[in-house]
């Protein structure tokens, strides 16, 4: 009863950390992630726990639906790097620019 409870606070803060995944997966969310907690216990904290549930739902085929599951897999690539690419296009360019600079 402990272990189920605190598998639902998990879930919560979670999808608190990021709003991105109940929003994708929507009432599949919560019993995904609750079979997910059962058998991954956390590590890194709540934002890492996102992200490897991400991919445990990516490499488990999961969801079911395409569109949602290229969602999902574009979440997990933009947060699994170091930092997440930045949104501004003057950002963007200058590290387009020193990656195609640096290959010479």
């Amino acid at each position: 009863m402990q272990a189920r409870a605190l598998a639902a606070k998990r879930a919560d803060v979670v999808a608190k950390v990021a709003v991105e995944l109940p929003e994708m997966l929507g009432d599949a969310y919560r019993p995904a992630f609750l079979a997910y907690a059962q058998g991954h216990p956390m590590s890194g904290g709540y934002r890492r726990d996102a992200l490897d549930f991400a991919e445990y739902m990516l490499l488990a085929g999961h969801p079911e639906d395409a569109e949602t599951r290229r969602r999902l897999r574009a979440w997990w690539l933009e947060r699994s790097g170091p930092t997440p690419p930045s949104q501004r296009p003057t950002a963007r360019l200058a590290r387009a620019t020193r990656r195609v600079l640096l290959r010479r």
